[in-house]
């Protein structure tokens, strides 16, 4: 029974060292991570598209359009997996330094849809879809709660500075009656098309905040997990069409194909600031140069949103 005694003592005791090596020094923490879109907002526009899902008939023989249904497409470009890796240095049983690497895909979002109808038949759809491509950098503050118990909590506060991304639009059209043709092409009647834009952003902080718990799996190495709420708005630089290809359509049924190339400079490339004025490159201003980057205001998403962090701390 002594021994029997002695030895449960004993496991206690390196039991306690075990779960205890939360102390000063160095550590990676590897992890992978979802989040969820918190604050959905209007998307901007996708070029001349404003973010509506707009439903409508149209007259055959005047032309005329008569509203279906219509409504304002939202969202956040924040939801989507994140992977990363933090490297961070421990003062002491309270507070710790990190420095996280992340990258992150965002879901696709529906920026822009329309479909037109000419009685039971459509003639007209068109969808503009986007999706954020991002890494990111997160210094960060941590405290943690001392204990000696198993379950060691935190908190951490810190900063996201995306350091390298951009927002791609993919948008697809079947046009069977002209209203998208005519802006290609004046002389085209019908077309299909697909195109990809990559809009740039600026440099920019966001705040992150977040609480967590280590839990240890043995010396130096324990699993963590935790919830983190990130805010970060992004606005836009420039925009640039990366590929562009389409079959329009002629009055006596000729078919033309339509490449990247013989769109003008100015739907190609943009260039996007916080005010317009006359000197701006805008179409149908006076002085439009269709042979230069067009100018537009600049627009807003968010990057940010609610997720959860899993991973493991390895201490070196």
């Amino acid at each position: 029974m002594k021994k029997l005694f002695l030895f449960a003592v004993a496991l206690a005791v390196s039991s306690t060292t075990l779960f205890a090596q939360e102390g000063r020094g160095f550590y990676l923490k590897p992890n992978g991570s979802y989040f969820l879109k918190v604050t959905p907002v209007e998307f901007p526009n996708v070029g001349t598209l404003q973010p509506r899902d707009y439903s409508f008939s149209i007259n055959p023989t005047t032309g005329a359009q008569s509203l279906i249904s219509e409504r304002n497409i939202t969202g956040s470009f924040g939801q989507g997996w994140r992977a990363g890796i933090s490297g961070g240095f421990r003062f002491n049983d309270i507070v710790a330094l990190e420095m996280g690497v992340n990258y992150f895909k965002s879901d696709e979002n529906t920026m822009a849809k329309q479909a037109g109808f000419i009685a039971a038949n459509q003639v007209l759809a068109l969808e503009a879809v986007g999706q954020v491509t991002a890494i990111d950098l997160t210094p960060s503050l941590v405290f943690h709660l001392p204990t000696t118990a198993k379950f060691k909590p935190y908190v951490k506060v810190g900063a996201v500075v995306p350091v390298y991304g951009y927002l791609t639009i993919n948008t697809a059209v079947n046009d069977k009656v002209g209203a998208i043709a005519r802006t290609v092409n004046p002389n085209f009647v019908a077309i299909t098309l697909t195109r990809s834009e990559e809009v740039k952003p600026t440099p920019t902080v966001g705040f992150l905040g977040g609480a967590g718990f280590n839990y240890p799996l043995g010396k130096n190495i324990s699993f963590f997990s935790e919830i983190e709420y990130r805010n970060v708005s992004v606005n836009s630089d420039s925009k640039e069409v990366k590929s562009f290809s389409g079959v329009g359509t002629l009055a006596n049924g000729t078919q033309v194909n339509v490449g990247l190339n013989d769109l003008p400079t100015a739907v190609r490339e943009v260039n996007y600031t916080r005010k317009l004025t006359s000197s701006s490159n805008v179409a149908g201003q006076a002085g439009y140069n269709p042979n230069k980057a067009s100018d537009d205001l600049k627009s807003y998403i968010n990057i940010g949103g609610l997720g959860l962090n899993v991973g493991i701390k390895i201490g070196i």
